[in-house]
């Protein structure tokens, strides 16, 4: 969700339930109390300190930092002298791959105070996204460890608060050795929340809501949502449901008498029917506000709101890929994460303005390559109007470099895939979901068994959107290997996503005539030749060019010369790929 809101108010909020715990609150309250902005009053230092951890370490030396923060960022942009170039790029593990930019070790410390009325609340501290290995702590006991530098990922710290004093958060990221193939900045480079509820609370991850059809002027939704109760009895509540349009009209609700048993608590899926329905696509992005509110009595107890959209999809070969009932081809661009000079810092306004560069320049689709976006880019896709191919995993078991997340795969992926999935399956942009890009083992048996791993975790969580994955030619190989044997590859794959492969598009079809096949990466310079494929066959839903939009690492890949062809990447001062249709500044 998306909140601008100032320091002062949310301060002045936090006062207010920490002094008058049974005040009945405004809703806009609760979001404020629910989702505590925790991004700014950090103290920073890029060091492998010993002992920070602890609650009583002196920072008062370190830097005052605001999050999100990418450390990346400000050591690679200063303007230095020549022998700092040499001296500097010799010691990018990275090299050109990640713009020749250090990676290395820091500390982000916080100190904040939980009032003694909140003693018996409930605490998730939430991260959006740090690069790369996290550690956090809760003063000076382990909350938990992540290891994936794009999930959002959370820890229930409540047995770690300490009520009526100050309490303190130490997280360690180190972002090791030679991990990526592109720039990837270095730290709590996302948004921090502090959710704080009552013991009886809505669930955030566990609501999703999809729309199962549009008919005769009025629209079917299906609800599945979970009350947690922290409580060690069982309680009597009253679950409410309410559906407001943009001008705040309610258009649903609906109240469920609930014994909700200590534990978790499922509620049966709910149907939902909205008359005269707005229906969210890239030309009329309409969204609704879901609230869904934890009463005991006439007291709420607890508040989730989320915006969501009311759209239809479904897919063939026969027909293509289908919006509503109306045939939508994906003029797509691929992209990396970060923001040019800013870094990969999820700036809300730098998200927004890559978003409108896009559909200014005539795209109406993006693919997050090759992992998880931010939740702030996701929201503006929603509010903007523009269709997301949404990527979880750039390698799998095998290693595109000795450091990267393969080291962590086989016992994260599937934690990883589902906070993904949890956190994303509710944004009406989101259409497409990818397993991966480009993967090694795609096609040999480890890689089928993977992908059929991959595939059922999703459906399971979300079968309402179709798979994918940018499946290649075998160039990574040393020996020559046919086309035609990249065959299992697609075998749990919804649609067939085709990695600079156009030349196979009317021979694969042909073979497989059910199959849909995307153009997941393709050349900018045959965009138009991929654009004609797509307005002649139905089966070929669009395209994704590589770059929408130009990016730090692969440094100088799509670089031109006079004279002589130079190949491969470029050293320091290059830092940036030069492939973007849309270059770091935001001009054509």
């Amino acid at each position: 969700m998306i909140y601008k809101i100032s320091k002062g108010i949310l301060l002045l909020f936090i006062l207010v339930s920490c002094t008058s715990p049974q005040k009945q609150y405004t809703l806009t309250e609760f979001e404020l109390l629910r989702n505590r902005d925790f991004n700014d009053s950090w103290k920073f230092s890029k060091d492998s300190i010993s002992g920070a951890e602890q609650p009583g370490f002196n920072d008062s030396g370190w830097r005052n930092v605001e999050l999100p923060h990418d450390w990346t960022i400000e050591n690679n942009m200063k303007p230095i002298s020549d022998q700092q170039i040499s001296i500097f790029s010799k010691k990018s593990t990275g090299g050109a791959s990640t713009g020749h930019v250090l990676g290395g070790t820091a500390w982000y410390r916080k100190t904040f105070f939980i009032g003694r009325e909140d003693k018996d609340r409930i605490f998730h501290l939430a991260f959006d996204g740090v690069y790369m290995i996290t550690d956090v702590w809760v003063n000076g006991i382990k909350a938990g460890s992540h290891y994936y530098g794009y999930t959002p990922f959370s820890f229930n710290i409540t047995p770690l608060i300490n009520a009526n004093a100050n309490n303190v958060i130490a997280v360690l990221v180190r972002n090791p050795g030679k991990n990526s193939r592109w720039y990837t900045g270095s730290g709590i480079y996302r948004q921090v929340r502090l959710h704080v509820t009552q013991p009886v609370y809505v669930s955030d991850k566990d609501v999703f809501i999809s729309t199962s059809s549009v008919s005769d002027g009025k629209a079917n939704l299906s609800l599945s949502l979970k009350i947690m109760n922290e409580n060690p009895k069982n309680v009597d509540a009253s679950v409410r449901i309410m559906i407001e349009d943009e001008n705040k009209k309610s258009v649903y609700d609906n109240t469920l008498n609930q014994k909700l048993n200590a534990g978790t608590t499922n509620l049966e899926n709910q149907s939902v029917e909205i008359k005269s329905p707005e229906l969210w696509s890239p030309e009329t992005p309409h969204l609704y506000k879901l609230s869904i509110e934890v009463l005991f009595g006439k007291m709420i107890h607890d508040i989730f709101t989320r915006s969501i959209g009311i759209r239809t999809l479904s897919w063939s070969a026969e027909k293509g890929l289908l919006i509503n009932g109306n045939e939508v081809k994906l003029k797509g661009a691929c992209f990396h994460a970060d923001n040019g000079l800013l870094g990969s810092a999820t700036i809300g306004r730098a998200e927004e303005r890559k978003i409108e560069l896009l559909k200014k320049n005539g795209f109406n689709a993006v693919r997050t390559s090759h992992n998880p976006p931010s939740e702030l880019f996701l929201d503006y896709c929603d509010k903007l109007g523009m269709l997301v191919l949404e990527e979880a995993f750039d390698m799998w078991e095998y290693p595109k470099n000795p450091d990267d997340y393969h080291l962590y795969f086989r016992e994260n992926w599937k934690s990883d895939l589902e906070s993904m999935i949890y956190r994303d399956r509710n944004h009406p942009s989101v259409i497409i979901w990818s397993i991966g890009n480009e993967i090694y083992e795609r096609a040999d048996t480890s890689g089928v068994r993977i992908a059929k791993q991959l595939s059922d975790a999703i459906r399971i969580l979300d079968s309402t959107r179709p798979l994918t994955a940018g499946i290649c030619e075998f160039w990574e190989k040393s020996v020559n290997i046919d086309w035609s044997a990249s065959e299992p590859a697609f075998k749990y794959l919804d649609i067939g996503g085709y990695n600079y492969q156009m030349k196979h598009y009317e021979s694969d079809h042909k073979k497989y005539p059910k199959r849909i096949i995307i153009g997941t990466e393709s050349f900018a310079i045959e965009s138009f030749d991929n654009w004609k494929m797509a307005e002649k066959y139905p089966w070929v839903i669009g395209d994704f060019i590589w770059t929408g939009i130009d990016y730090i690492g692969e440094s100088g890949i799509g670089h031109g010369t006079y004279g002589e062809k130079v190949n491969g990447l470029l050293p320091w001062p290059c830092y940036n790929s030069w492939c973007g249709d849309i270059d770091l500044t935001g001009q054509k």
